[in-house]
């Protein structure tokens, strides 16, 4: 398969350096050469402007069978659609300024090539709607079809796990701890690493035994019949869907007056007041009980990280933070605040899932920004079918955290555990072992970066 994708930006390049781990042919195309360096070298990058009609006549966009139009500018991404409207390509278009869902399908409707439209906007409430409903509340990624989970834990000062060797701690012998982040630190660890108060550790296993544990060391809170939701600013498209929920009460506070005035005249199932968010007697002033689900969806990450931490400190432990910028890696997961949400990295995610629906890449957990969760399908000529894991020389910050049969049943593997054709491997990976993982997966790998670019 050949795919196209025009912007290197978060969603790009995010795109991009997922499907590379599978065998598609994959060219980017970005104005600024500058912009490809934090994509892999098993994606051809081509520097250009695929405005100028003349760089467009270099390129074979018929060749295609999916074209991603993923840049920053909607202006630019609903050109661009004009551009390939015509062709046999199959479109995927970011929009993320529309005012209303209506406009997706007009735009649907106008090109008859288009395989989806996503909007952050859109993606980000379907996302909220699910954690709002759901009353084992707690922060989770799920691969195979929900067969395998990754799961975030704080250790604090009276956790039981405290100042034991991570071999000694029974509770955890069915799942694996594939990272610890201690003090802004990603820690790759061995069975002899101790942990210490204020360590946040990923856990990796089975649904059935993530479960259990949680069960045990989670909060777990009932639904209630009515849930309290409470908007920190949003947009028109996320508030409305979020207002439309049966047995939700919801109080969005905007402290912009214009934005407060349109929402108050649209969003008739809200309670909108316009308030200033910049308070420390915020949640008591607004008299928010601490079972509300509370979402801080302002544009400034800033206010965002001190929103949720307030929340937290009020006793709320449902608590959705988003980001746009991803300036506070290192501290996100750290903070322990329930949700993170990146829209970005949602949309892309789920561009991927069109392309591959055997591929998927983790969107709940930052892990300090330094790391990474792939669903990825070996491809059948991998040089380790039939070998035990312990046979496959994997880098030391590599782990393959979960194995998906064929038959889709799910294994936790061990050092005995054997691949096998048809495998699909859940994979940690830090940032730094990327390169190594694209050697386990694509051995004959050989070109330099600079081999690929084009002018």
């Amino acid at each position: 398969m050949k795919i196209l994708i025009i912007g290197s930006g978060k969603v790009g390049s995010t795109i991009a350096n997922t499907l590379s781990l599978e065998k598609y042919k994959i060219d980017i195309i970005d104005r600024f050469e500058e912009n490809f360096s934090n994509i892999t070298s098993a994606v051809n990058k081509i520097k250009g402007d695929i405005l100028d009609e003349n760089f467009i006549k270099t390129l074979d966009l018929e060749s295609y069978d999916y074209s991603i139009v993923a840049t920053d500018s909607d202006k630019t991404n609903l050109i661009i659609t004009s551009i390939l409207k015509d062709l046999d390509t199959k479109i995927i278009l970011r929009l993320d300024e529309m005012e209303n869902i209506s406009e997706i399908n007009y735009i649907k409707s106008n090109f008859k090539n288009i395989e989806n439209v996503f909007n952050t906007s859109l993606e980000s409430a379907k996302l909220a709607i699910k954690l709002i409903g759901n009353s084992n509340y707690y922060k989770a990624d799920y691969f195979g079809k929900g067969k395998i989970e990754v799961a975030g834990h704080l250790v604090d000062i009276e956790d039981e796990f405290a100042n034991h060797k991570l071999k000694d701690i029974g509770a955890i012998s069915t799942m694996l701890v594939v990272a610890i982040l201690r003090n802004g630190n990603l820690i790759v660890p061995h069975g002899d690493i101790e942990l210490f108060p204020g360590d946040y550790i990923y856990l990796m296993g089975l649904s059935k035994d993530i479960r259990n544990f949680k069960y045990k060391y989670f909060e777990i809170k009932e639904k209630e019949e009515d849930i309290e939701v409470l908007i920190a600013s949003g947009n028109e498209i996320f508030n409305s869907l979020i207002s439309n929920l049966k047995n939700v009460n919801l109080k969005i506070i905007e402290p912009k007056r214009n934005k407060f005035t349109m929402m108050r005249n649209k969003i008739s199932n809200a309670f909108v007041v316009n308030g200033s968010l910049k308070n420390d007697n915020f949640f008591e002033d607004e008299n928010i009980s601490k079972d509300a689900v509370f979402i801080a969806n302002t544009h400034n990450d800033e206010l965002n990280v001190v929103l949720g931490i307030m929340a937290k400190n009020h006793g709320i432990e449902r608590n959705i933070v988003f980001q746009y910028e991803n300036n506070y890696l290192k501290t996100l997961d750290f903070l322990d605040i329930q949700r993170i949400i990146d829209p970005k990295v949602l949309i892309a995610n789920e561009i991927i899932k069109i392309i591959s629906d055997e591929m998927k890449v983790s969107i709940n957990f930052m892990f300090g920004g330094k790391a990474q969760v792939y669903e990825i399908k070996i491809p059948d000529d991998f040089k380790y079918i039939g070998k035990t894991l312990s046979e496959i020389d994997l880098h030391n910050e590599i782990i393959i955290g979960g194995i998906i049969r064929y038959d889709n049943s799910a294994v936790i593997p061990r050092g005995n555990t054997k691949i096998e054709k048809g495998d699909r491997l859940v994979i940690f990976c830090t940032n730094e072992s990327r390169k190594e993982l694209e050697k386990l997966i694509h051995p004959d790998l050989q070109k330099s970066i600079f081999e690929f670019f084009r002018r």
